[in-house]
């Protein structure tokens, strides 16, 4: 594995850890503390240590401090020991569901930042001849699952938010409440969630378009920009919103694994070598 690889698999695995993440935004009977802790681990070590990460974002200016902060709120917020969302009892890790929008208003622009910079180091590569086939394969793999995963924690919530908009306007005879206010306000903060991982797409295929323009066509409708389709309810076109979405998340999932640990066993491999090739550098040097 080359140097250039080396960096890209690294800043890969890094938004594997924020993109994973989008976990704590699906309602589930338990989840895994050891992958917590992982994931815990992984957020800060690498602004925290030299690291490729730190060294784009020690080069990087204000913009590299302001992610910089950026990570370090997100860690605290959501990982962190005083966390309110994520916090681990006796009984396993417990997630506030009520603070899925503080998740995401974290772990969606630094994915998209990290994301922007392995798109550059890829360019850079393919400049100077340089061998990046398999991690630029991993990371449009890592890429669509992203947006997958992000669709669907997204339009979960989409769709709760607007039962729960309708059913306080149907108490409430048809009249805004405080309660609905607050609750349109969340709607709108989820619609411009989506197209803010839609306007960061790079991706043109015509399955994932297809899931696109389901979710576009869903939040008109919820937003009196389109009719329903003829004969169709809302709860029809949540539900097949819903499908296509988990459809091409699988998809995308598979595709992925079938790919990413492949790269991070060559990293390792690599790593030992480098390891091994130092310590025989000081030995003779002794």
């Amino acid at each position: 594995m080359n140097q250039i690889s080396e960096v890209l698999t690294t800043l890969l695995h890094y938004n594997v850890a924020v993109r994973d993440t989008l976990e704590y935004c699906l309602n589930k009977e338990t989840y895994d503390k050891k992958l917590f802790e992982e994931k815990k681990r992984s957020i800060l070590i690498e602004v925290d240590q030299h690291t490729p990460l730190k060294d784009i974002i020690d080069h990087s200016g204000e913009n590299g401090k302001k992610l910089e902060k950026a990570i370090r709120d997100f860690y605290a917020e959501v990982y962190g020991d005083n966390s309110t969302i994520l916090k681990l009892a006796d009984d396993g890790l417990r997630v506030d569901h009520n603070q899925h929008l503080a998740i995401y208003k974290h772990v969606l622009p630094i994915h998209e930042n990290v994301t922007s910079m392995i798109m550059g180091i890829i360019k850079d590569g393919h400049s100077k001849n340089l061998d990046v086939a398999e991690a630029e394969k991993v990371f449009k793999a890592e890429d669509a699952m992203y947006r997958g995963v992000a669709f669907l924690t997204l339009i979960n919530d989409l769709n709760r938010l607007f039962n729960e908009y309708n059913q306080a306007r149907n108490e409430a005879k048809g009249e805004e409440t405080p309660a609905s206010k607050f609750i349109g306000n969340d709607i709108q903060t989820v619609i411009g969630n989506i197209n803010f991982v839609r306007g960061n797409s790079k991706e043109t295929n015509a399955v994932y378009k297809n899931m696109e323009d389901k979710i576009v066509a869903l939040m008109e409708m919820m937003t009196g920009r389109r009719d329903l389709p003829a004969g169709r309810k809302f709860p029809d076109v949540m539900k097949e919103t819903a499908e296509t979405i988990n459809l091409y998340v699988r998809d995308c999932e598979a595709a992925f694994r079938a790919c990413y640990p492949q790269l991070i066993n060559a990293l390792l491999e690599q790593v030992k070598k480098d390891d091994e090739a130092k310590k025989e550098a000081e030995t003779k040097a002794a």
